[in-house]
């Protein structure tokens, strides 16, 4: 190695280190970086703190590392490439808060919606989600928050596409089941910024869902929070579809959506 090479140790460990992470099936420890890398250990834990501070590495909950967010801002290619299930879950480990809560990530497909991720809670729901199973998606509070997500025109086509002549049967006696009735809720959902599902999938069962944006601003996602009906006492609407919108929010976020934040706390 030449002098000219070796006037920036630090930099080329931190290369190196990247290079490390990226390849690696799972986020290494620590310890792990500096074995496979023959470096010291007081070397790597700074090299990494100040990697993490920096945005290049986050620490996951079991202490691992992982390329961070400020990678996005400098490859734009790479915005294409984050796994929205693999955010989706990144997101909830640290939410604490939402373990009392049946947390679900939806897609839209057609007129349903597919379950593409689940974090269950403990308590019981009187209804299971499980990964791809489907649903009507007027009848769903993610669906609905996809649909409104959509702008004017995609709704209008995808009410062309979706006749109410094709809609199924209600599951519940509050089911959606004309379409001057779901025009007026996608409206309420604009307005509010998060959708209600009020027993419409299952009787004694409430959803409040928002839609995630991608780094387009497209809305490709539905992120729900679902509880019984016997726990709703213990929160306001309001509360409840914050926690929604929050959710989406930091998970599109890290898809690398740049548009306007809300304070949702």
């Amino acid at each position: 190695m030449s002098k000219s090479q070796d006037t920036v140790p630090a930099l080329r460990r931190a290369v190196r280190i990247l290079d490390m992470v990226k390849a690696s099936s799972r986020p290494p420890l620590a310890a792990d970086v500096a074995r496979q890398l023959d470096l010291p250990r007081s070397t790597v834990h700074g090299l990494l703190a100040v990697m993490v501070e920096l945005g290049l590495l986050e620490k996951n909950a079991s202490q691992g590392y992982r390329l961070g967010t400020r990678l996005l801002d400098w490859a734009g290619d790479v915005t294409e490439k984050r796994d929205l299930v693999t955010e989706f879950y990144h997101v909830l480990e640290n939410r604490a808060d939402l373990d009392a809560f049946t947390v679900t990530l939806t897609m839209l497909e057609g007129a349903e919606v597919v379950y593409v991720a689940c974090r269950n809670s403990a308590t019981v729901l009187g209804a299971s989600f499980r990964v791809g199973m489907r649903l009507p998606a007027i009848f769903t509070a993610t669906g609905n928050a996809m649909l409104a997500g959509m702008d004017d025109t995609s709704f209008r086509e995808w009410l062309a596409l979706n006749p109410v002549s094709t809609w199924p049967e209600p599951l519940t006696p509050n089911g959606i089941c004309s379409v001057t009735t779901l025009v007026r809720e996608i409206a309420e959902i604009r307005d509010r910024g998060y959708a209600v599902d009020d027993e419409q999938v299952h009787e004694g069962l409430w959803c409040f869902a928002a839609s995630v944006r991608d780094h387009s601003g497209q809305a490709i996602a539905g992120i729900g929070i679902s509880l019984p009906q016997t726990e709703l006492s213990r929160y306001t609407v309001a509360q409840l579809g914050n926690m929604a919108a929050g959710l989406a929010q930091a998970v599109a976020i890290r898809l690398g959506y740049r548009g306007e934040r809300q304070d949702f706390s």
